[in-house]
């Protein structure tokens, strides 16, 4: 079965030298390629405000995957994955430990302390299942942080000797 979700796109002008970011619906065939998206850019829709809310929700979503680029392939059109659209600075590790923190904070305040959680045991488990998965992201990007500063270290020792 296809499916499509939001997506972003860049296009380049070539005439002015610059690149647009827009949301486009893109389309997918059941092995996961792309098989077409929409000529324009699309705008958040509801009939409700909660059908517009969940339909903002989902072009949040579309920031979650690479940016997809617009190219020109055999005189034809095509999406590109754009893996290097945001460029990863040493500031990064620390700033999601530093998310990955505030997060089991939030979930801790906000659901932990709900008085469902200390009534029913399965939404407890599935609390302590999110708590302990923000968990290990913390401890992950520590880990990741440790290492790339490690790297760093031993890259300046090195072009000290």
């Amino acid at each position: 079965m296809s499916y499509w979700n939001y997506r972003v796109i860049r296009k380049h002008h070539k005439e002015s030298d610059t690149n647009t970011y827009q949301i486009h619906e893109v389309y997918y065939k059941e092995d996961g390629v792309i098989e077409g998206w929409t000529e324009s850019a699309v705008e958040p829709l509801g009939e409700t405000p909660d059908e517009l809310r969940e339909d903002i929700r989902f072009f949040m979503k579309a920031f979650q995957k690479p940016i997809l680029e617009e190219q020109v392939k055999d005189e034809k059109p095509i999406l590109v994955a754009d893996d290097n659209s945001q460029q990863i600075n040493e500031g990064h590790y620390f700033e999601l430990m530093d998310r990955a923190s505030v997060a089991v904070d939030y979930i801790y305040q906000f659901l932990g302390c709900h008085p469902l959680m200390r009534r029913e045991s399965r939404l407890h488990g599935l609390y302590q299942q999110a708590e302990k998965a923000l968990a290990e992201l913390y401890q992950e990007a520590g880990r990741l942080e440790y290492e790339h500063t490690e790297k760093i270290s031993l890259s300046v020792r090195g072009s000290d000797s």
